[in-house]
């Protein structure tokens, strides 16, 4: 409904202690994409008569059952 697909981002990984902990500061010793996929659910709406089967994100359905 919305258009929503999976975005790519880094995920930063980190070793250290933090200088405001006392340490001399975190370092970044590895940086690797991952995928993060919206929460789609298949669902079963009536239009004109008809079901429809549909790939619908969590947060169109709550709006679309509040409406």
């Amino acid at each position: 409904m919305c258009g929503k697909g999976p975005i790519v981002v880094n995920s930063v990984i980190r070793r250290g202690k933090a200088r405001a902990a006392g340490g001399v500061g975190r370092k970044v010793t590895g940086v690797s994409k991952t995928r993060q996929v919206p929460n789609l659910q298949r669902v079963t709406l009536r239009k004109d008569g008809a079901s429809v089967r549909l790939k619908i994100c969590t947060k169109c359905m709550k709006n679309s059952l509040a409406a």
